[in-house]
């Protein structure tokens, strides 16, 4: 189906002349609106595909590294890319976000603000709190540590539904505080916890304590596997460290779902530091911090990452634009936990360091 959409103050259409490489095209200097024909019909929510998506911020950068993630909402223009001769431009307003990340990051990530937005994708409307992860430092390794947490995000979709969506982006930002001055680089969205709400029918619990018997015993289970496979320490239950705690209304127990994978041994940041309290030398190196259980639930949960492994190497070499070394890495890394599956080391590794709460 096609649909004309008149340009107004919220949404335009863009055409522009500017051919660069992977298909974004956008003029450095002014954006020129119009009304151009877009094809809809195949355009569903912004988490429903998996392809990556081409978009443009422009914003005053300069400004951006100024301001703290408490400050107010800077304006801004994103322009999606919905194929190589339609794009989308929505006025918006985003600011920066993570204390810690600000810390290390010359570059920190993004809020997005789509308040009184109406997009092509239905999902996203309104929304007021997107989080962008952005490349942090401009050396290539950083865009290798976004690409290997995008995977992360990926391969625990397919441990359960209950886990956040994420779309891989190719950024294009124009910095509006110096004329002509931009850059492109990965990224990647991670889908809103109320968009998650509404997927999955549940509700996020906060600012309650909960320990790991309040939680559905197998989806913790699967939870603290998958971080052990990751070789992920970087999370607690306790202080919702990294942690989105929803419930069904329905069921007593309630379900704890990850976020933030780059302290892991998988994407292997120069930055992440293992806590002291782990006792162990790097994130490499694999630690459990889940349940106690008895062996035969462990090797249980540990038959359904056994039938994902196809799954998982396939993603890993379907994104194409992670580079031949840090896909090695990956894969080895992924393999090592296999490995010890395979010797059945695995469930005493397990049980060193499970945690009785």
């Amino acid at each position: 189906m096609k649909n004309k959409i008149p340009v107004n103050n919220k949404l335009a259409l863009v055409i522009a002349g500017l051919l660069i490489v992977n298909g974004i095209s956008l003029a450095q200097e002014t954006l020129t609106h119009d009304t151009i024909t877009v094809t809809v019909g195949d355009v569903n929510g912004l988490f429903d595909s998996d392809a990556m998506l081409n978009i443009s911020l422009r914003f005053d950068v300069t400004e951006y590294m100024r301001r703290k993630p408490e400050d107010d909402y800077m304006d801004a223009v994103i322009t999606i890319y919905h194929s190589q001769g339609d794009s989308v431009s929505y006025e918006i307003k985003l600011r920066s976000r993570g204390v810690s990340r600000r810390e290390m990051c010359s570059f920190p990530p993004i809020r997005l603000n789509f308040e009184k937005t109406n997009t092509i994708y239905g999902d996203i409307d309104s929304m007021k709190n997107i989080k962008v992860v952005t490349h942090c430092n401009t050396a290539k390794v950083f865009e290798d540590y976004i690409l290997k947490e995008y995977l992360a995000y990926r391969l625990y979709n397919y441990v359960t539904d209950y886990s956040f969506r994420v779309r891989l982006l190719k950024i294009y930002y124009i910095d509006t505080g110096k004329k002509g001055r931009s850059v492109t680089r990965y990224g990647f969205i991670i889908e809103p916890v109320n968009l998650l709400e509404q997927r999955l029918g549940v509700f996020e619990v906060e600012n309650v304590p909960v320990k790991y018997y309040d939680l559905i015993p197998d989806e913790l289970d699967r939870m603290s596997i998958f971080q052990f496979m990751i070789g992920n320490p970087d999370w607690q239950i306790l202080s919702y460290h990294n942690i989105k705690i929803v419930k069904e209304r329905e069921k007593a127990k309630a379900i704890a779902i990850p976020y933030d994978f780059d302290y892991s041994g998988f994407v292997n940041a120069s930055y992440a530091l293992p806590a002291q309290a782990l006792n162990i030398d790097n994130v490499r190196q694999r630690v459990h911090l889940g349940a106690c259980r008895p062996d035969t639930t462990y090797k249980r949960i540990l038959k359904e990452f056994e039938a994902n492994r196809e799954d998982f190497f396939k993603e890993i070499e379907r994104c194409e634009v992670l580079d031949d070394k840090a896909r090695r890495y990956i894969t080895d890394y992924i393999e090592g936990f296999y490995k010890l599956y395979k010797r059945d080391r695995i469930v005493h590794m397990l049980r060193m360091t499970c945690v009785e709460r």
